[in-house]
């Protein structure tokens, strides 16, 4: 029966490590944007994402 409740508990730390290994990058990514600079938002705000509306091939 101890054996059981140790294994829970490991697979209880891979889930607990996943979430906040995301959550931290998640986070960064957040961190980043809000902290860039307004001329690079402006920057990435007037950048194409849909090559087709440009006139390049189809």
């Amino acid at each position: 029966m101890f054996r059981r409740l140790i294994l829970e508990h490991w697979m209880a730390v891979f889930t607990i490590t996943a979430f906040v290994t995301a959550f931290t990058i998640y986070l960064t990514c957040a961190w980043k944007a809000l902290r860039m600079n307004p001329a690079q938002r402006e920057r990435f705000a007037r950048m194409p994402l849909d090559e087709r509306n440009e006139g390049g091939p189809e």
